[in-house]
């Protein structure tokens, strides 16, 4: 594969507000290197950042190219959410590669172990697929309640590499920079904050691309503080439920989303409510897990039956 002219890869960095964590990842992306013997790559990096006024980004991006030789290109992306500043960024990746090349996706607050893209673009080539996406491990910053780990409420899912996915998200992904072109649109801005990538790739897949799953690619999620605590999991619970309805009402139609949500938040929320109940004694972990399961079935609820407000965030997913 090395005797391969190297495949053009942009990823691209959405940011608010976060200069060090920009940092740490652009850095851990300076860091990738091709596997021996596997594909060879030349990757560059675009920030997008959601606050024109805000100098930082620019000046870390600065900084960590002179430092590393990683190509960064920074734009801005003046109207806030989440949508708005991941269009801007995917367009500026596939301008930067053209269509033949890859493009892809890794958040401001985790970090590539190096070899990451490397094992991305293995099972990309084995499998085929024009998606390949993998795991997102926590790394807190400060030492959660024990409740936290013992509930598991920031683990992420582990399949088997090669799995077929219906969609996939955005914090750990690389694909073909021919596949936007299928959608008549991109990511969706009236979901605000939470299931835009969702929406997105789902979308993708119903064109007839694979999303496959590369276990070893593992990225890490550095959780703050302000993550680690009961109310935030409750919120962040009900925002992804108001979501789903959204998602299903475009792909699957409004009756069928306003059904199969209602359907699903009765089984949620009931199971929630006794779950909860069952904390008082089985413990914090319990009891948390409870309450956000009835969370996740009011969400539904609201995202159903009030549409202009599906996707509004409950708290703050920064």
């Amino acid at each position: 594969m090395n005797d391969l002219a190297p495949i053009p890869v942009a990823l691209s960095i959405s940011t608010l507000g976060r200069p060090e964590g920009l940092r740490a990842t652009l850095e851990s992306l300076a860091a990738q290197r091709p596997a021996e013997g596997g594909v060879a790559f030349e990757l560059c990096a675009v920030v997008a950042n959601n606050d024109p006024d805000d100098p930082r980004p620019a000046a870390v991006a600065a900084e960590v190219a002179a430092a590393t030789g990683l190509p960064i290109e920074v734009r801005h992306e003046p109207k806030r959410g989440i949508a708005p500043p991941r269009n801007l960024g995917l367009a500026t990746a596939i301008e930067l590669v053209g269509p033949n090349g890859l493009v892809g996706f890794i958040d401001d607050d985790e970090i590539a172990p190096p070899g990451w893209l490397a094992e991305l673009l293995r099972v990309k080539a084995a499998s085929g697929a024009g998606i390949v996406t993998g795991p997102v491990e926590p790394e807190f910053e400060e030492a959660p309640p024990a409740w936290i780990v013992e509930g598991g409420f920031f683990a992420r899912a582990r399949r088997a590499t090669g799995t077929r996915l219906p969609y996939a998200f955005t914090n750990n992904i690389v694909f073909d920079a021919s596949l936007p072109s299928r959608l008549d649109r991109w990511f969706d801005d009236s979901f605000l904050r939470i299931g835009e990538d969702h929406h997105f790739f789902e979308r993708l897949a119903r064109t007839g691309a694979a999303i496959v799953w590369a276990d070893d690619a593992v990225v890490v999620e550095r959780i703050p503080p302000r993550r680690a605590n009961e109310t935030w999991i409750v919120e962040r619970f009900r925002t992804v439920g108001r979501c789903m309805p959204m998602i299903v009402r475009d792909l699957r139609g409004g009756p069928h989303a306003l059904a199969m949500s209602t359907a699903k938040a009765m089984v949620w929320i009931p199971l929630g409510l006794g779950t909860t109940a069952a904390g008082l004694v089985a413990g914090t972990a319990t009891r948390v897990r409870g309450r956000a399961w009835t969370a996740y079935g009011t969400g539904l609820l609201e995202g159903a039956w009030s549409p202009g407000r599906a996707g509004r965030p409950r708290t703050d997913d920064r």
